[in-house]
């Protein structure tokens, strides 16, 4: 038998060359689509896969309204002091200096909302206090930059200067800057790259002294005391779970 194609003539397939011939084009096939699958891949920056969020700071619950919640007493030497938030005593009862000193939401003294503050300041505390820490700071924070993350000092720690604190472009970034003992603030804390005030976190063992003139961002959460002498301001929250919160003159505390 004899086929006829385009005036010419050819011999007929055997079954084992037309079994070769398809074996050539389905392999042709599968080298065509490979390559096409390839330059329909994405490429170039953001390829990758997307990733996960980054550690997140803990949550307040009922002490999340307050820009001042102590543990035993609430002075305001004044004579002039702003507290744009809630202020709330519990278990103490002590309160002097208001309304010399000013409060713009409610004050809730050694009663049940205070006290469920306090309980939701204490679990916030202690998961602050359980991060594993990712590196040892010295004992002056001034002149250094931070990434997001969990800093560490073994014992007391000084802001003296400038820290500056960089979200790298993360509005959501979290610095957790935990101090065993005593912080002591003659300085200020500088925001950038996306950071913010609401994710900024101290941790503090025994009890933090804001000193004059000092700007301080961030929610302190102190084991026993805080203190802000006169003319320092606070972009956050002083909560102290045992002892006090007290203010010097001319100090102003906005909620972040």
């Amino acid at each position: 038998m004899r086929i006829t194609m385009n005036n010419r003539t050819s011999r007929a397939l055997s079954p084992r060359g037309m079994i070769a011939r398809l074996a050539i084009a389905v392999s042709l096939a599968t080298v065509l689509f490979a390559a096409c699958d390839v330059h329909s891949a994405p490429s170039g920056p953001g390829s990758g896969p997307t990733p996960g969020p980054g550690p997140t700071g803990p949550s307040l619950g009922a002490a999340q309204s307050y820009g001042i919640l102590a543990g035993s007493t609430i002075t305001c030497v004044g004579p002039v002091g702003t507290i744009s938030a809630d202020l709330g005593l519990w278990p103490g009862s002590a309160v002097s200096g208001f309304p010399t000193c000013t409060v713009s939401g409610t004050s809730n003294m050694a009663n049940a909302v205070s006290q469920a503050a306090q309980g939701d300041l204490t679990v916030a505390y202690n998961s602050l206090a359980g991060r594993a820490c990712g590196t040892t700071i010295s004992a002056n924070l001034g002149g250094t930059t931070l990434a997001p993350g969990v800093y560490c000092s073994t014992s007391s720690a000084g802001l003296t200067g400038t820290l500056t604190l960089d979200g790298q472009g993360n509005t959501n970034a979290t610095f957790v800057i935990q101090v065993a003992s005593a912080l002591t603030v003659a300085g200020s804390v500088n925001l950038i790259g996306g950071a913010q005030a609401k994710n900024v976190w101290w941790q503090i063992g025994s009890s933090a002294t804001i000193g004059s003139g000092s700007v301080m961002k961030g929610n302190i959460v102190a084991f026993t005391t805080i203190t802000l002498n006169d003319n320092a301001t606070l972009l956050g929250r002083a909560l102290a779970r045992n002892g006090a919160v007290t203010m010097g003159s001319n100090n102003t505390i906005t909620l972040p």
